[in-house]
């Protein structure tokens, strides 16, 4: 709906405050939210067992990578594997690896998400990071919007937040902070992580 789109606005958040209003949802049952984002993330590339898929990331490596997207479209032609074409970027400034590094790549990415740097930062901001380097290397020919936000909604488990997905109405605003995302605006993805898990916790935190 149209009140919902600024979850997808420019607008900076307080740095160091930005995500403090969360702690007062503590503690919370969010299994009817994960559910609820299992069957709107299914729908977004035409995917199937998200709940098992996610189930399946313990320790964000490249091997679960790609069960992740073998779950994900099981039964489909290139599930669970790198592509192997060469593919033209989507958006401007995207990486969009040479199918010949994209295996080095996505070991770059498993090497940089289990640094302790890393983990330092806040786990919405691990999410929105998460999503756009697997967007950036592009590593299936299909599913990679789905199972980027599968893969990096693990960062906000983690942490006892509600997940990260995209209503229907909103892929159109979803697909334009993706693509600022691809030339190092973050905020707006930022943004709307932590509306989406601010808006799910919300329901059940009153």
């Amino acid at each position: 709906m149209a009140e919902d789109l600024p979850i997808y606005s420019n607008t900076m958040l307080r740095t160091g405050l930005q995500f403090a209003d969360l702690a007062r949802f503590k503690d919370l049952d969010l299994s009817e939210v994960w559910s609820k984002s299992d069957e709107l993330l299914a729908k977004m590339e035409g995917a199937s067992d998200v709940a098992a898929a996610r189930s399946a990331i313990r320790d964000s490596t490249k091997s679960e990578l790609l069960k992740v997207h073998a779950l994900l479209f099981h039964g489909k032609p290139g599930a669970g594997q790198f592509r192997s074409l060469e593919l033209r970027p989507l958006y401007r400034g995207q990486d969009c690896a040479p199918a010949q590094f994209i295996e080095r790549s996505i070991d770059n990415l498993e090497v940089w998400l289990a640094a302790d740097s890393f983990k330092e930062i806040h786990p919405i901001e691990r999410c929105a990071l998460t999503i756009t380097r697997i967007v950036d290397i592009w590593p299936f020919e299909f599913g990679n919007l789905t199972t980027a936000i599968v893969f990096a909604n693990k960062a906000l488990n983690d942490a006892g937040l509600a997940p990260f997905f995209v209503l229907p109405e909103h892929r159109p605003e979803f697909e334009k902070v993706v693509a600022s995302s691809m030339i190092i605006e973050m905020q707006p993805l930022i943004n709307a992580i932590y509306q989406t898990v601010k808006r799910e916790m919300a329901q059940f935190g009153k």
